[in-house]
């Protein structure tokens, strides 16, 4: 049978702290502690007309028809977590078209935005797509407060995804919320990164990462021809307030920050702060390395 496509919202509910839980209570006693609290969580989510899709060791991915009733579930579940349970969880809501097939699973872009901003949520936070926002009732986009402009997964431009506040009083006009969006628009124009490598020189905004960079034409917006460099060496994404490189490479990248020694990264991240450069795949002391020069303008701030 072909999946359906349905508009829904798609949760994921996670413990967070819960590698420390073990280690501060032990085994046993952890993991009655989480799976009564998925219990818990389970619970709260059918009496919100909501399906539990799957459990993902201490996360829970669940679907709801409602946004407004995917709102209402991540707010009880925050109460509960806190009055009953004392754990902290991590919660993130998108919506929009999925695709789901005959046994209830989910499938789709909505799917892998609400995974990646439960990721962005600290503990007792609930973070929710541009998309799901738009679809709330007035009362509920009170609540929501612009809370950072990234690129989600896979994405190829930054959007600003929100905070829905459950521990303090909406917000009083729905004007509110429209400020904090301009002011983080505004507050994007002025951060600026400037690139030098051997053959090309370019400056980005936040709204224009990421950018991806390697030796594969076809996959990257950077060309990087050397061959110490891999197919699809690293990108560089804009995420609350920095400038931040992911290395994906099979040799790694050294980054220099001026006035510092190169620190070598592989398969990990590294904001870039003030000026300096990148040698990618290499040591910038070897002959003939790739470098790329770097400058990371944020703007001024006052007290």
């Amino acid at each position: 049978m072909q999946p359906t496509r349905v508009s829904q919202a798609v949760m994921f509910a996670d413990v967070s702290g819960s590698s420390r839980l073990y280690k501060r209570h032990g085994n046993t006693q952890a993991k009655l502690q989480i799976d009564n609290t998925l219990l818990g969580t389970r619970q709260i989510i059918e009496q919100h007309d909501g399906v539990v899709v799957k459990t993902l060791g201490d996360e829970i991915m669940a679907r709801f028809l409602s946004p407004q009733m995917a709102c209402r579930a991540a707010i009880a579940l925050q109460r509960r977590a806190q009055e009953e349970d004392n754990l902290a969880l991590r919660i993130g809501i998108s919506y929009g078209d999925t695709l789901m097939d005959n046994q209830g699973d989910v499938f789709g872009d909505v799917v892998n935005d609400a995974a990646d901003v439960s990721h962005i949520a600290r503990g007792r936070q609930i973070v929710i797509t541009d998309n799901l926002r738009s679809e709330l009732p007035e009362v509920f986009q009170h609540q929501c407060e612009a809370f950072d402009c990234i690129a989600l997964k896979g994405a190829s431009h930054s959007r600003v995804v929100y905070r829905l506040c459950w521990e303090s009083q909406a917000q009083p006009h729905k004007a509110t919320a429209v400020m904090e969006v301009a002011e983080i628009n505004q507050l994007l124009q002025a951060h600026r990164l400037s690139l030098s490598g051997p053959d090309r020189s370019q400056s980005y905004s936040p709204d224009q990462l990421p950018l991806s960079i390697g030796r594969d034409a076809s996959a990257v917006n950077w060309l990087a021809r050397h061959e110490r460099v891999s197919r699809e060496h690293c990108d560089i994404v804009f995420r609350r307030g920095k400038f931040v490189l992911r290395d994906h490479s099979t040799n790694g990248t050294y980054v220099c920050i001026e006035g510092s020694e190169p620190v070598y990264i592989r398969r990990e991240e590294i904001p870039l702060m003030g000026s300096g450069f990148v040698a990618l795949g290499q040591k910038p002391s070897e002959a003939n390395s790739y470098q790329l020069q770097y400058c990371a303008q944020a703007p001024e701030t006052t007290e």
